[in-house]
């Protein structure tokens, strides 16, 4: 009986193993799209998107001026801790902290540099593969103090 349970826990423990490995993947996407998308790299950020966030990341490449890519310079950074799965293991919800990124700002005012702020993206398995699918533009779940 002992060793039917041993058995067992191994198998159990390998597939969670090999379940998280599986998991990282979305993760990892989530975190390089944002990593991108954070630092106004659209280009880049549109390889780890679905098609029909293109037209997400072309409205945020029209806002995004000279003096805001100046600003950025490459300084946000993006972690990916944490998800729930929403549909068939097909659909997940992942939080991303970010940290020094552009917070938006109204027309005709400049976009200020935001220390941190955490975010959820969509992550969809399509063809194999994890893609963020936007549905809008990112709008952090940080609440403000002002």
């Amino acid at each position: 009986m002992r060793q039917l349970f041993l058995l067992l826990s191994a198998v159990m423990m390998t597939g969670c193993i090999l379940g998280f490995e599986g998991d990282n993947a979305a993760l990892d996407v989530a975190t390089d799209w944002a990593e991108a998308y954070f630092n106004c790299d659209y280009h880049d950020a549109a390889d780890y998107a679905t098609a029909e966030s293109e037209r997400w990341l072309r409205f945020a490449a029209s806002n995004t001026t000279e003096q805001d890519l100046q600003t950025i310079q490459g300084k946000a950074t993006a972690t990916a801790d944490d998800y729930f799965t929403v549909a068939n293991d097909t659909l997940r919800i992942v939080t991303l902290h970010v940290k020094n990124f552009l917070k938006p700002a109204a027309a005709g005012s400049t976009a200020q540099l935001q220390e941190d702020g955490t975010f959820l993206v969509t992550v969809v398995k399509r063809n194999g593969k994890w893609k963020v699918r936007m549905e809008g533009l990112p709008r952090s779940e940080k609440q403000s103090r002002d």
